[in-house]
């Protein structure tokens, strides 16, 4: 089981769902629905679980930036890109990640 280290230092085990609700969720603050974004969020829990496989800790901080990317190659000129609604929770909350 993959352990993910916090942005606080502290571990847990990697939980497909939490990251799956949490994409979910900036898919619909983009103004989204989720079946709309199919694609994009199996693509990204995907990815994430690939990145986590085989290894026994992760940090956050990469499992959001592959969220990120995967995010930003799904831009739609048109309509607000899920990346922003993504960063716009962070920013609300008040979390910082060093890129």
């Amino acid at each position: 089981m993959t352990d993910i280290i916090k942005r606080n230092g502290e571990k847990e085990p990697f939980n497909e769902q939490k990251v799956k609700n949490s994409v979910e969720n900036a898919v619909k603050d983009a103004g989204y629905r989720t079946h709309a974004k199919k694609r994009l969020i199996d693509k990204t829990i995907n990815d994430v679980n690939q990145a986590v496989q085989g290894k026994d800790e992760i940090s956050s901080a990469k499992i959001r930036n592959i969220v990120i990317n995967d995010f930003e190659q799904e831009w739609d000129e048109d309509q607000v890109p899920v990346a922003k609604a993504w960063r716009n929770y962070e920013l609300k909350h008040g979390i910082i990640y060093r890129e």
